[in-house]
């Protein structure tokens, strides 16, 4: 169905809304984003341009996909609600500039955490060229899905992702702050973390009690060199263990005798008695590759 309403008006939102009977499930943390300005905010920063390859996820009723499709963007999606598709493709405009939406946009039914991105997407997009995400990504779920891109074997250009503001905040956070921790040493151990816009929670129907953030993720050209992934997380995860608590109290777990912690922390040069956030990345990486694998 054609409209010159963009789909994120609250007016069009609430006569899809109406014709559909569409409710916004809490269980899927489904919550449908109506501010078009916050919406080409995030077209905006993910740099869309003509032809650009785009996985979108969880597009819901199209509010978001509507302008990526209008910027240009060839748009793969994942939907684990099996009650929009229907109106998805009703509701996305028909043509874009003279081509048909089947040939510019394709929308699969599964949770991305189970996706196989080149079994899904390998007849649709081509591979020799960028792959950019960009999502409006639920509350709950939005770590697993970071962690899930991020260590994909697909490599994005880049990934613009829709969060709760505190976690947006906790993957951008500087060494010496509340809200550095395991989270953003992880992340910011693959990508460069930039936040783009902040959204308000006035701009969701229903309204969720909590604001949220736009961040662009770009993964380092230059990664430091992390042997083992895993035991590096378990390392840093340990060392956050408590976090009011020194290094030196937190790193009793993994090395149980004092004088060896002594010894492993005067050879690193790293005072025991700084708390896990006023450690640097580079200074984790350092105590992961002491500390023995289990």
């Amino acid at each position: 169905m054609a409209s010159k309403i963009p789909i994120g008006s609250p007016v069009r939102t609430q006569a899809i809304v109406n014709r559909y009977f569409v409710k916004a499930k809490k269980n899927l943390g489904q919550n449908f984003l109506v501010d078009q300005n916050a919406i080409l905010g995030i077209v905006a920063a993910a740099g869309i341009e003509a032809d650009d390859q785009v996985i979108e996820i969880g597009p819901g009723i199209g509010s978001l996909t509507e302008q990526l499709l209008l910027a240009g963007a060839k748009v793969f999606a994942y939907e684990v609600d099996d009650s929009l598709p229907p109106i998805l493709q009703t509701e996305l405009p028909q043509k874009i500039n003279g081509v048909s939406l089947a040939d510019r946009f394709k929308l699969i039914l599964k949770d991305v955490l189970k996706a196989d991105f080149k079994a899904d997407i390998g007849d649709f997009f081509d591979f020799s060229k960028p792959i950019k995400v960009v999502a409006n990504l639920p509350y709950y779920i939005t770590t697993p899905i970071i962690f899930a891109l991020a260590e994909s074997d697909l490599h994005f250009a880049s990934l613009t992702l829709m969060m709760q503001k505190e976690v947006a905040e906790r993957l951008e956070a500087k060494p010496g702050t509340k809200a550095f921790g395991p989270l953003t040493i992880a992340v910011q151990t693959q990508m460069q973390v930039k936040l783009a816009l902040t959204v308000s929670h006035n701009s969701f129907m229903p309204r969720p009690k909590v604001d949220s953030s736009v961040v662009v993720l770009t993964p380092l050209t230059d990664k430091p060199a992390i042997s083992n992934r895993e035991h590096f997380n378990w390392v840093v995860k340990m060392c956050f263990s408590q976090r009011r608590k020194t290094l030196n109290n937190n790193l009793k777990t993994l090395v149980p005798d004092k004088d060896e912690r002594k010894q492993l922390l005067q050879c690193l040069g790293i005072d025991g008695h700084l708390r896990p956030e006023d450690l640097t990345i580079a200074q984790f990486i350092e105590i992961a590759k002491e500390i023995p694998a289990k």
